[in-house]
């Protein structure tokens, strides 16, 4: 597969590494690109138009319980859809998962509104027919090659029960226009949902569908090196959407947890992270725990919570993760961390697990300049470490650098300016 380097890491300003791995561009219509669309994207037009349907028929009275369901349950979905549609950095497509529970709840709802006769069902079910098939046709045409059989029976079926509904009024016939409406609109996530059974997984960012669209399949399987689809080779992280995820070019070190890059997992050695996908460098903290313990205690502060998890959970060791998972996704200031330097809640910094030491690719910062602040007034500490380099266990003498804040709060502060 092919590599796709820091780039893969979050890429341009949505976030979106190449192939859109981790969300693609942010925008109103992001929902239904080729890294979310196929995850949970199918029946947002549907899902739309049924809490519209459910909206215009209680008003919002208050005496209606079903406009607290729908304060509730169209809150949710409508902030988690706006979320996801404008949020930056890294945003994996499965996070819209978060989405299924509350789509699901609209279309529901939404059916059994438009069951019913009246002006505005008549009116509402047309209109949520076509809003879900425009959908349904805008989530295939970002994934080209996949059930290229459905468009034609999606539009065919959607005109048809559409102009039906808006003539028909309650009863049998207008229930088996609707339920028809809506397995027609099922068989794409169904077959995105059942072509993921029986294929084996190896990844950290599960999804449903074809190889092109299968995050985190294992070598072999969809999206693994066995290959995908005619036209579309096998890929990697900044590799074509969604295909097996492997590490980027030049990242090292051995692995904690299964699938991930390995830059993000223990064990790596201590230096400068600006060669780790992540930066995290739980493996050193060992060694810098000992030593902050035989001298005065108190909190480690890392980069990256990935750089912190590990230690944390193997000892319970005072260690914070201050810039987001990783690295970069929570912006902390130089005066942010003097003031936890003032009131003793960080003493300590480990600076070796920053990734890098400017602004990535998509202009995050998160943490690195709070961190070159460090480096430059805080009191330089090298704790010794002894690593096995060879197979036959010669052990090798190491260090790594470590920065002791304590009383240097006005100085950061001095840097801050």
């Amino acid at each position: 597969g092919q590599a796709g380097g820091p780039q893969a890491f979050g890429g341009g300003g949505g976030g979106g590494g190449a192939g859109g791995l981790f969300g693609g561009s942010s925008g109103p219509l992001r929902l239904l690109n080729e890294s979310f669309g196929g995850q949970a994207g199918w029946l947002l037009g549907l899902a739309l138009v049924g809490g519209i349907a459910v909206l215009v028929t209680t008003r919002l009275r208050r005496s209606d319980g079903r406009s607290g369901w729908l304060i509730a349950t169209g809150g949710a979905f409508l902030t988690i859809g706006v979320a996801l549609s404008t949020a930056k950095g890294i945003v994996h497509p499965y996070y819209i998962a978060q989405l299924a529970p509350f789509t699901a709840a609209l279309v529901g709802a939404g059916a059994a509104q438009l069951l019913r006769g009246g002006r505005a069902a008549r009116v509402l079910a047309p209109l949520a027919v076509a809003a879900g098939v425009a959908s349904e046709l805008v989530v295939l045409h970002n994934n080209p090659g996949q059930l290229t059989w459905l468009a034609p029976v999606l539009v065919g079926v959607g005109l048809f029960t559409a102009a039906a509904l808006a003539l028909v009024g309650s009863g049998r016939l207008r229930a088996a226009l609707l339920g028809a409406a809506l397995a027609t609109l099922l068989l794409a996530p169904a077959s995105w949902a059942v072509d993921t059974l029986g294929h084996p997984t190896n990844g950290t960012f599960p999804s449903g569908g074809p190889i092109a669209s299968g995050i985190g399949r294992g070598p072999g399987g969809p999206g693994g090196a066995g290959g995908g689809p005619a036209g579309r080779p096998p890929g990697g992280f900044g590799g074509p959407p969604g295909l097996g995820a492997r590490p980027p070019a030049g990242a090292g070190g051995a692995g904690s947890f299964p699938g991930a890059p390995a830059g993000a997992r223990g064990g790596g050695a201590a230096g400068g992270g600006g060669g780790r996908g992540f930066g995290a460098d739980s493996g050193s903290l060992t060694p810098i725990v000992r030593y902050v313990q035989q001298h005065g205690g108190g909190t480690i502060a890392v980069s990256s919570q990935q750089g912190a998890a590990a230690q944390i959970i193997s000892s319970g060791a005072d260690v914070a993760g201050i810039g987001g998972f990783s690295g970069r996704e929570s912006q902390i200031t130089v005066s942010w961390l003097a003031n936890a330097v003032q009131s003793g809640r960080v003493r300590w910094v480990l600076t070796s697990d920053a990734s890098g030491s400017g602004p990535g690719r998509d202009g995050r910062v998160g943490s690195s300049r709070a961190m070159a602040a460090v480096a430059a007034t805080c009191t330089r500490v090298t704790v010794p470490t002894t690593a096995t380099t060879s197979s036959a266990g010669a052990n090798t003498s190491s260090t790594i650098t470590l920065y002791d804040c304590q009383g240097q709060a006005s100085a950061l502060r001095a840097a801050a300016k």
